[in-house]
């Protein structure tokens, strides 16, 4: 009786919990609703599609998680509920993450060509997979359990979160080297100072500091759930993976932001990059970004229109 009169009214972790999950879903609506306007369905490319789904899925996973932590408590169904949660939204987060970095890779290296006739594209989204397995995994290997005094704990067992904490790092470290790597070899083949005014180069530093951050944020979360042996409370899961796709929707929001109409009242923006022969690297950030694309500007090797349309 006194264990059950004691989980009726919320803990401090559960309201510190709660707190941040408001929070978050606010933070994820804000710049869902800040993404979106202003945007009409023909200017929707697969990239702009991809920001969005993530956009979706994290939404979805923070109002859940807001949810469940409420009710886990004395509730193995909402116990349950939680770690579907993960299972569905939150590793849907990460694989439409991995799509979009893919996405990104491909604009940078392979302009000629489209995403089928690409063997690197092939590869790479072939590479996603072995999260068919990782995920059969975590379905497989998890603990859903209640302790004696009601407290929900969930978590993966070390051969489901192994496996995804080396995958995860893995692979997007990979993807981030061969997309800031082209990158700078643009750079090296240009003046410095043009390319380092350039809105490409920009582009090129903000998806390094980002991709630093989501793999750092990523790696700590999943390392927690291996040190803990996947026995954390559900609500301490839930907000940490609440706060990781948070912390990944606002960077990659950050890095897709438009500066276009920035840039064209500075030195150094669209405009001189017309001048000096970087209409090539700008023409790339239109794709990349939620800016406008520009019909003056033609560029033969890239101007293909099933590859702009996309």
């Amino acid at each position: 009786m006194d264990h059950s009169s004691k989980l009726v009214s919320p803990d401090h972790l559960e309201v510190i919990s709660e707190f941040v999950s408001c929070v978050c879903v606010t933070a994820l609506a804000t710049a869902f609703g800040d993404k979106t306007y202003g945007e009409t369905i023909k200017n929707i490319s697969y990239g702009r599609v991809l920001v969005l789904l993530l956009y979706g899925f994290s939404w979805a996973f923070c109002f859940t998680s807001t949810i469940l932590v409420s009710t886990n408590n004395n509730n193995i169904v909402s116990c349950t509920l939680g770690m579907m949660s993960c299972d569905l939204f939150y590793a849907g987060s990460k694989v439409i993450g991995y799509a979009w970095l893919m996405e990104r890779v491909h604009l940078v290296t392979n302009t000629k060509l489209k995403r089928l006739e690409s063997k690197m594209y092939r590869f790479h989204f072939a590479l996603l997979c072995p999260y068919a397995v990782i995920l059969g995994l975590m379905l497989t290997f998890k603990n859903i359990y209640l302790t004696d005094d009601g407290e929900c704990i969930i978590g993966l067992q070390h051969q489901a979160s192994i496996c995804l904490m080396i995958y995860d790092f893995a692979l997007n470290l990979y993807l981030t080297f061969l997309f800031v790597r082209p990158l700078l070899n643009v750079g090296m083949t240009n003046s410095r100072m043009d390319w380092k005014k350039s809105r490409l180069y920009r582009l090129a530093r903000r998806t390094l500091v980002a991709s630093v951050v989501c793999l750092l944020v990523s790696f700590v979360n999943v390392l927690t759930v291996v040190i803990t042996h996947g026995h954390e409370r559900g609500l301490i899961c839930l907000t940490m993976c609440t706060v990781d796709v948070t912390v990944n929707v606002m960077t990659v929001h950050w890095v897709t932001n438009n500066t276009k109409a920035k840039n064209r009242d500075q030195p150094g923006g669209t405009t001189r990059m017309m001048r000096t022969g970087h209409v090539t690297a700008d023409v790339q950030t239109e794709e990349m970004t939620f800016e406008e694309q520009d019909n003056k500007l033609s560029v033969p090797h890239l101007h293909h229109q099933d590859d702009i349309k996309r």
